[in-house]
């Protein structure tokens, strides 16, 4: 089931999405998704409010991050977000449907099946992201603070 295209384009928009949605690119994110994509993530339909709603996500989870991973035989892309200790805890998971390379679908799964195998979140690409962040935001990354 593995040579199927319709398979094959899930998996690669579910690559695409873990790497703009770790990068915060909404434009590449909006360039992923059809003009009539729905969701239960976002109210409406269409890009505009696909965008809107991965953006609220990110701004009620700022640390949220995904990985790759399969529920059964289904590409999903797996949401994290951290605990106080800085471990990462799955919050759920999105499944996508694609209409030729493009999503037209994403939904979100809170409660994972049995079947669920996913990767879970590296430390050293997180603490990367974040110093990329900071540095973006122009703040100053944690432990450089007053560093001469």
């Amino acid at each position: 089931m593995t040579n199927d295209p319709a398979h094959a384009a899930v998996e690669n928009a579910s690559d695409e999405f873990v790497d703009l949605f770790n990068a915060r690119d909404l434009d590449g994110l909006a360039d992923l998704v059809t003009a009539d994509v729905t969701s239960d993530l976002f109210d409406g339909e269409g890009v505009e409010s696909a965008v809107e709603g991965l953006a609220g996500l990110l701004r009620r989870y700022p640390q949220v991050v995904a990985t790759r991973g399969e529920d059964g035989n289904q590409p999903i892309v797996a949401l994290w977000v951290p605990d106080e200790q800085g471990s990462y805890g799955l919050m759920g998971y999105l499944e996508l449907s694609t209409e030729g390379e493009l999503v037209d679908r994403i939904t979100y799964v809170d409660t994972p099946g049995s079947d669920l195998l996913v990767e879970e979140p590296d430390a050293d690409e997180m603490d990367e992201w974040q110093d990329w962040g900071e540095w973006d935001t122009g703040e100053e990354a944690g432990g450089r603070q007053g560093a001469e």
